[in-house]
């Protein structure tokens, strides 16, 4: 007997991803919850977990000033303001606001996740 959740996915009913490549999500599966009563299932992205900060190797440090925005930053120092989210990853921070809201604080600047070079040449 064939999963009918994996036929709605096959198929292309229940989508597998919508992200760019580019989003923190791009990777995330889309699972579909059965509600069990008839109707069709719910899909629903599943959960992200934040890597760990040693998962990435550093390339430097930057201090942030009054007025840093973190897609700025992420524009500035990885050539493109999507990529904050790698920012907020490569730090330990949940919350991006977290990113920019101490003026003086050190934010490692890193290569994707599981790519080696850096500090960790």
């Amino acid at each position: 007997m064939t999963d009918p959740l994996q036929e709605l996915l096959s198929s292309g009913a229940i989508p597998t991803t919508s992200y760019p490549p580019t989003s923190r999500y791009a990777d995330t599966p889309v699972r579909a919850h059965d509600p069990g009563d008839g109707r069709d299932p719910i899909p629903y992205l599943d959960r992200r977990l934040v890597p760990r900060p040693d998962r990435f190797s550093a390339l430097g440090e930057v201090r942030t000033r009054e007025g840093d925005r973190r897609d700025l930053l992420a524009r500035d120092h990885l050539g493109d303001p999507r990529l904050w989210w790698r920012l907020a990853d490569a730090n330990g921070v949940v919350d991006p606001r977290a990113l920019t809201d101490t003026v003086g604080a050190w934010l490692r600047i890193t290569l994707a996740e599981g790519v080696p070079g850096g500090d960790d040449a």
